[in-house]
């Protein structure tokens, strides 16, 4: 194996190496959880592909000495030279040697060149050669490490091993501010129902088949008026605490009834912290504001979230809210998703910087805007806090 065919060989072995170490960093420093789920073989099999490709590496390192297989012809050059052109000859070579002494003996000798010696002795003799020369010329392509000169070796490499390596060392393990926001932190629809059967706070009860359909009324109560938690038939929804309402003409989807609730069922279905809050995720808010039996019942109770905070950018005129949000995957961090609620403090709000983790504490409530029923924390207080193990919810 000549120094070229020896260079590129290794160069392979190292990018195997390469690719197949990023893969096994990612699952055993534990950054794999931020961008596919733990269960599932999604994470599993990006162990298998590390192993397999240092596997593959440490073959073609140990087979690196390797007699290549003899090409049965000559090359002008080694078999294993990847610059090898082959250049195939094909000389026919009719040798007649004449001895024609006085015009007559011929000795014919058929070789494979076109090579005519006549000797003509006395009937004038005259001695003329011919050779004939065919060429059919080939190459043989190697891949782009053996076959292209070495800027496009250089290329090759670079695009292969720069990319991997400034992803692996750079690459943050969660979305910027303003991919969440382009992912739909603004504009949540809370009478979503795609994912309502995982966080629905009525586990007793199928949450896709809706028991009855409530008609939904703008709140347009004087604010004189106080607070009040829906009817069971519907006919008053929370008024906004800031006085707002829904926009004019515009009429707020019917709130769907999910089957009976009660506080009963909240207490015997959703932990309590040692301060008698009750510990729900973001997600199983944000779903109550699709459910009516849920929200007569969750009103002004105590309630504890972990979340990352942003600013708020929708309703929030006098400066009085913030969003928290947490992010839903499906698959994988590809298909992440924000799940928001607006945090309201009566007053104006602290300054935190963007995407700190938090603890709120707070009560429940509802209030119509928009033209949907926004599920509100009203915040009695709020902290920072370490990020839990697994920052996205699966």
């Amino acid at each position: 194996m000549n120094g070229t065919r020896t260079f590129t060989h290794l160069i392979s072995v190292t990018l195997l190496f390469l690719w197949g170490s990023v893969l096994l960093y990612f699952y055993a420093s534990g950054r794999i959880i931020h961008y596919l789920p733990p269960d599932g073989i999604f994470q599993p099999m990006v162990l298998v592909a590390g192993i397999g490709l240092m596997i593959l590496g440490l073959f073609n390192l140990f087979t690196l000495s390797a007699a290549e297989h003899d090409c049965g012809h000559d090359h002008g050059t080694p078999c294993n030279d990847p610059t090898h052109h082959h250049s195939h000859a094909k000389a026919h070579t009719h040798d007649h040697d004449h001895d024609h002494g006085c015009c007559g003996d011929h000795d014919h000798n058929p070789k494979h060149s076109h090579d005519h010696d006549h000797d003509h002795g006395c009937c004038g003799g005259h001695d003329h050669s011919h050779t004939h020369a065919h060429q059919a010329e080939h190459s043989h392509a190697h891949g782009m490490l053996e076959e292209s000169g070495w800027t496009g070796r250089f290329v090759a490499i670079a695009i292969l091993a720069i990319p991997l390596t400034l992803a692996a060392l750079n690459t943050p393990d969660q979305f910027s501010p303003n991919a969440i926001a382009n992912k739909g932190l603004y504009n949540p629809n809370y009478s979503d129902n795609s994912r309502r059967d995982e966080f629905s706070l009525k586990k007793a009860v199928d949450p896709s088949t809706p028991l009855q359909t409530l008609p939904a009324v703008a709140t347009n109560t004087p604010s004189s008026q106080p607070d009040a938690p829906p009817s069971a038939d519907g006919a008053e929804e929370p008024k906004s605490m800031t006085g707002g309402s829904s926009s004019a003409g515009s009429e707020p989807p019917p709130t769907q009834s999910y089957g009976s609730f009660t506080l009963a069922d909240l207490e015997a279905q959703v932990p309590k912290s040692e301060a008698g809050n009750f510990i729900l995720d973001v997600p199983e808010i944000y779903y109550t504001g699709g459910d009516i039996e849920v929200q007569k019942v969750l009103t002004g109770q105590p309630v504890e979230t972990i979340a990352q905070i942003l600013p708020e950018k929708v309703n929030n005129d006098d400066g009085h809210r913030l969003r928290i949000f947490r992010m839903l995957v499906q698959c994988c961090a590809a298909d992440a998703r924000p799940y928001s609620i607006p945090v309201d403090f009566g007053k104006k709000a602290p300054e935190y910087k963007e995407m700190t983790w938090v603890k709120i504490i707070g009560t429940m409530d509802y209030q119509q805007e928009g033209g949907q029923t926004v599920p509100i924390l009203k915040a009695t207080s709020v902290e920072e806090t370490t990020a839990p193990d697994q920052t996205m919810i699966y």
